[in-house]
């Protein structure tokens, strides 16, 4: 059966993959630069430890209503081009968030690497969807 990270494990790995980990409440923040870009990703095992959960926060809609339909559908037909990363709307915090699981079985530093670089993609090639945060 192929193994498992802990959070150990995981602030480990990512040390090891040159990344400066900084603990949250619930999992690390990770700063990856992408040419002008300094994206913020959090990673974080699911309760149960089986998934490892990319997150970005993508801001805050202040005015959720004022946001076009035309605006949202847009950021939901993405989903189907970015999946398995989605875009989700914390309706409490009234924040936007891309989200991405991988199983947490077998994960090396490259698979991880691989999914934090095309995650970041993802953040990166959808901006002007989600311009409309704050």
């Amino acid at each position: 059966m192929p193994s498992t990270l802990t959070d150990d494990g995981l602030r480990q790995m990512l040390d090891t993959m040159g990344y400066e980990p900084k603990a949250l409440s619930k999992g690390y923040l990770i700063a990856v630069k992408s040419g002008t870009w300094t994206l913020n990703v959090q990673l974080v095992l699911s309760d149960n430890k089986t998934k490892v959960g990319l997150n970005a926060n993508a801001g805050i809609v202040e005015n959720p209503d004022a946001v076009t339909a035309a605006q949202w559908r847009s950021l939901l037909i993405s989903n189907g081009d970015i999946e398995p990363t989605i875009f989700y709307f914390d309706a409490t915090l009234k924040k936007l968030y891309l989200h991405r699981v991988l199983d947490n079985r077998g994960l090396t530093p490259a698979v991880l690497r691989k999914e934090i670089d095309t995650f970041c993609g993802n953040i990166k090639d959808t901006g002007d969807l989600w311009k409309f945060t704050k």
